[in-house]
């Protein structure tokens, strides 16, 4: 009984993650949307996370695949945005969110239709890419071109174009990606598995890297620290200020002297901070010369802590 329950708890807590991993995402590109109706995006959130959450229950095992998945939808949001926005802004709200949805449904229902084929991948993935990989990630790719051939299409409406021929475009346009993408969402979705296993495998890497890199951001930020003090005070106790800020000479402050710093310890330069006095700037300069320094060995320690922890081939 417990036994059972500890790998259903398991299941729920990786499809909390994922699931709200999209909903941020897509909010954040909600906002970035200028005059959204509020009913809209939150049935495009809803749409989203349908879609998502069903992927995820029907192929569990990899939450890299359905954050894949979460980011592909993204990607088509921003896309059916800006069309919108260009040429059908004028309609309705909830024929927008019919449109939206339909290419997701469409997604949805060839995944289901195809699912005992792709969990036989699933469960069966052969070791290595093969031919029929590689005709798996050009058909997954194949519907760039037709609709890239509808988006171009879409150009030909102008302002002076009435609105029922509008409406009428944009009902035949969302009905021929929602075809195509019935047509691919098989290899879309084997793709993304395959690239949920590939992530999987560079985020238990990365995961390894944990200790030097958080050693190299203490040694880092020390020396922000420092280098910041040091302009701090030389400015306050110099008979002359020793930088122009926003374009005028003035006493820095240690906040500023902060920002300064790490801009100059990343060799950024925005120039909103500009030293000016003589020893000021061998002071710049020598933080400059240490960040170069800093990242040059520090990279190679880093990469080197991994190489020596990373187990023997046999």
């Amino acid at each position: 009984m417990n036994a059972s329950a500890t790998p259903r708890r398991r299941r729920k807590r990786s499809l909390v993650t994922p699931i709200a991993l999209t909903v941020g995402l897509l909010a954040l590109i909600s906002l970035t949307i200028q005059g959204a109706d509020p009913g809209l995006t939150l049935a495009l959130l809803g749409a989203v996370v349908v879609v998502v959450g069903s992927c995820h229950l029907l192929f569990p095992g990899s939450r890299f695949f359905t954050i894949g998945l979460a980011n592909f939808v993204g990607i088509y949001a921003i896309i059916f945005e800006f069309f919108v926005e260009a040429h059908f802004a004028k309609l309705p709200a909830y024929l927008l969110g019919l449109g939206f949805v339909l290419p997701l449904a469409a997604f949805l229902a060839g995944v289901v239709i195809r699912r005992a084929g792709i969990r036989a991948i699933v469960h069966g993935r052969p070791q290595g890419p093969t031919r029929r990989d590689l005709r798996r990630f050009g058909r997954a790719f194949g519907w760039v071109l037709p609709l890239g051939v509808v988006g171009a299409a879409t150009f030909l409406l102008t302002p002076e174009t009435p609105q029922p021929v509008v409406r009428d475009a944009f009902v035949a346009a969302m009905g021929f990606i929602s075809f195509i993408v019935l047509l691919v969402s098989y290899d879309v979705v084997v793709l993304l598995l395959e690239t949920g296993l590939l992530f999987e495998e560079f985020f238990e890497q990365v995961a390894g890297l944990a200790e030097p890199a958080f050693a190299f951001f203490t040694f880092y930020s020390l020396l922000v620290i420092i280098f910041a003090a040091l302009y701090t005070v030389v400015d306050r106790f110099a008979p002359l200020n020793q930088f122009m800020i926003g374009g005028t000479p003035q006493r820095i402050g240690f906040a500023e002297s902060l920002y300064f710093s790490v801009v100059t310890l990343s060799t950024v330069g925005y120039g909103d901070i500009v030293p000016v006095g003589s020893f000021i700037r061998l002071v710049v300069a020598a933080e400059v010369i240490v960040g170069m320094l800093l990242l040059l060995f520090g990279f190679n320690a880093i990469f080197s802590y991994s190489s020596s922890r990373r187990p023997p081939e046999r």
